[in-house]
């Protein structure tokens, strides 16, 4: 019998998720969220018989085996930790949790239930980035020195719930950052992070916006990890960039043996070809696959609990650097300035 899911949330990572599970040979079964005419919608476009917004009936239903949590950020912890306290398998968007207390809590609940827990880090998935990560532990390009990653969105950022700091938890950081940080981890075979320093600023924004007036939601950020094996990490991230120096989780990687980056062709000289899907179904699909082959053998998932926990681990220390020496506040552009010369 296939795996039973119930998916909470109805926006885009909701809808890559269910694709995704009927991609790996799993049956969504409800879906719900805050606004039912919404979730009902979502259900009909994709054939799911169950729509609303009762989470806590649909996470504890006698008929799901597994929860899909695609939340806003606040919520990963609680419908999470509902879902285990159900006894069901859960797969958490990341961030999973907001800050490391409340990740740890839910590492140690998955545990003592004795049930599977994925964290969506879905770039360990992709071909690109396991043919990078296999070169580098096979020594071919020697000893890794440093590494530099992207998480941005050039001309573009999100809006919504993104910009609600009792939401989301952060901006930029905790939205692209960290998948910049967990993939960089991926390739050098993840080691832990010995030290975390950070500027954050909120420099960019939406030029047809009123500014948020939080300073907590970041639109510009660059974090420096020590990673436990003696390898550096510099990753970059933001929304509203001018340019991109590299796609979403884009990582160069600067070694003894010479140099390589996941997509050497996808720079702001040579910007992928408009049919490009970069975010494609197929990491999805694999990383689902993943998550329903360990909810039935017991193994542990590539993007684990634990890998989650330590991407937001490095995230909150990034903010807490930074909030220990914080950026100077930018104001408006002097005259002239944003013109090309």
């Amino acid at each position: 019998m296939s795996l039973r899911i119930a998916v909470l949330g109805y926006g885009f990572i909701a809808d890559l998720h269910t694709r995704a599970a009927r991609a790996a040979g799993a049956t969504v079964i409800s879906v719900t969220g805050h606004r039912p005419e919404r979730a009902l919608d979502f259900a009909r476009r994709h054939g799911i018989g169950r729509a609303g917004d009762d989470w806590e009936s649909a996470v504890a239903a006698s008929d799901v085996d597994a929860v899909v949590v695609g939340t806003p950020n606040s919520l990963h912890h609680p419908q999470a930790l509902a879902a285990i306290a159900a006894g069901k398998h859960v797969l958490v968007d990341k961030p999973m949790a907001l800050d490391t207390r409340q990740a740890v809590e839910m590492c140690d609940a998955a545990r003592a239930a004795g049930v599977t827990m994925c964290v969506g880090h879905m770039w360990r998935y992709r071909d690109e980035v396991v043919a990078l990560r296999d070169r580098i532990a096979a020594g071919g390009l020697g000893r890794v020195v440093r590494t530099r990653g992207y998480g941005v969105h050039a001309g573009w950022g999100p809006s919504g719930w993104f910009r609600d700091y009792d939401l989301s938890g952060g901006g930029a950081l905790i939205d692209m950052g960290i998948h910049a940080i967990d993939t960089a981890r991926f390739l050098l075979g993840d080691p832990t992070a010995d030290r975390v320093v950070a500027s954050v600023g909120t420099g960019f924004d939406d030029p047809a916006a009123s500014p948020s007036g939080d300073p907590r939601i970041d639109t510009d950020a660059v974090v420096l990890v020590d990673w436990s094996d003696g390898v550096r990490s510099v990753v970059e991230s933001g929304w509203w960039q001018p340019v991109l120096d590299g796609v979403e989780a884009e990582t160069e990687v600067y070694a003894t043996g010479g140099h390589a980056r996941i997509w050497p062709a996808f720079t702001a000289a040579t910007p992928p070809p408009a049919d490009y899907d970069h975010c494609a179904l197929d990491m999805y699909a694999a990383q689902m696959a993943d998550f329903v082959a360990c909810c039935a053998t017991g193994r542990t998932p590539v993007a684990s609990a634990e890998v989650g926990l330590e991407a937001v681990r490095i995230v909150e220390a990034a903010y807490s650097s930074a909030a220990a020496y914080p950026a100077r506040p930018q104001g408006p552009a002097p005259s002239g300035e944003g013109t090309a010369s």
